[in-house]
């Protein structure tokens, strides 16, 4: 398995690994419960670097980029950013990403580790017009900063973090080395992301645990990003997305803009929203203390109508929740998911669990 550049501090913090994208990863250091609730009240702090960075640049990466991807790419200025995907021909998702616009001619496309060599040859695969496409994921490190506390931790580090607004980012010095600050995030809380040149990774993310000792800032693994993410609804790649799966269904509509220049995948897109969906993503509250799991069935009316695809505690809500994709014709309050040849009673909601 590949190491991010933060492994060594990892191991220090007494973190517990898993296996994650080809990566030794940190799960959790103090537990996964603790972490979560963090962020919620205060910030955490999380090692992204296993995340893919690749740069589109030439005089027509606006055109290809606008081609490649469904969201209205030319209508970014410099500094600012958008969600968006890779689409096939199908409409199914080869990967969900970030799309930052560095300059006029240059792009840089954040994307799921998993999936980052599937991508870079998928990118080069569509290749048209005068653009250069480099895989730059190696020479990166990515520091996440989540939670309410997150403007003042990073504060004394960069000045301008203040004024870097929901999906921008900015280059801000970091000891006389240049650094992007953007400010995405994805656990509903506030938060900013640091692109950081691989070498100088393990030296912020000391500066910034300095920084936020006083705010109870804490190391935060897979395992509460997990459950922080599935409080809010999104999706993630490999459960609620894969390359069958459309945005439509998942709730994701508002990122498709079929009224724009042709896209791949626009045709089956399309088409399917001219049909109508089969299924659709929903959520599902846990009524006793089952916790649901992935594929764990869903059934209503005797008849099994869909499957979970994220499930796991809600620290928030104390219950266990579910994503799950069901048939379009569910119309029920209740249903019952199957854990383990039980029928377990939970209630259908609209996502998010919580709001924010």
């Amino acid at each position: 398995m590949k190491r991010t550049v933060l492994y060594d501090v990892h191991k220090r913090l007494n973190a517990k690994f898993m296996e994650f994208g080809g990566y030794e990863m940190p799960l959790q250091y103090t537990g996964i419960i603790e972490e979560h609730l963090a962020v919620r009240s205060a910030a955490g702090i999380f090692d992204v670097s296993h995340m893919g960075e690749i740069f589109i640049s030439g005089r027509d990466a606006i055109a290809f980029c606008e081609r490649l991807t469904p969201n209205h790419v030319s209508r970014l200025s410099p500094g600012q950013a958008q969600y968006s995907f890779l689409l096939n021909e199908r409409g199914g998702v080869v990967d969900d990403l970030i799309v930052y616009r560095m300059d006029r001619d240059s792009f840089m496309l954040c994307v799921n580790a998993s999936n980052t060599d599937k991508d870079y040859r998928w990118i080069l695969s569509q290749k048209e017009g005068n653009v250069v496409i480099d895989d730059r994921s190696e020479q990166f490190g990515l520091i996440s900063v989540q939670g309410p506390s997150s403007m003042q931790i990073l504060s004394p580090i960069f000045s301008s973090a203040p004024d870097v607004r929901r999906f921008t980012f900015g280059a801000v010095d970091f000891k006389g080395r240049k650094l992007y600050l953007s400010r995405t995030g994805y656990t509903g809380e506030d938060g900013y992301e640091c692109f950081v040149d691989s070498r100088d990774t393990v030296d912020l993310w000391n500066t910034i645990m300095e920084s936020g000792s006083r705010y109870g800032l804490k190391p935060v693994g897979l395992g509460a990003r997990d459950t922080l993410r599935t409080e809010m609804g999104y999706p993630l790649y490999g459960m609620e997305l894969d390359d069958t799966a459309t945005p439509l269904s998942a709730n994701l509509g508002w990122v498709i803009k079929l009224d724009k220049g042709d896209f791949i995948g626009r045709d089956a897109l399309k088409a399917a929203a001219g049909r109508g969906l089969d299924k659709k993503l929903a959520g599902i509250v846990m009524q006793g203390r089952s916790i649901p799991r992935h594929k764990n069935p869903v059934v209503w009316k005797d008849r099994v109508v869909g499957e979970v695809t994220t499930g796991t505690y809600s620290p928030s809500l104390s219950r266990g929740v579910a994503m799950a994709y069901l048939d379009s014709d569910v119309e029920a309050s209740e249903v019952g998911v199957d854990i383990r040849s039980i029928l377990h009673t939970g209630t259908v909601v609209q996502l998010p669990f919580i709001k924010k």
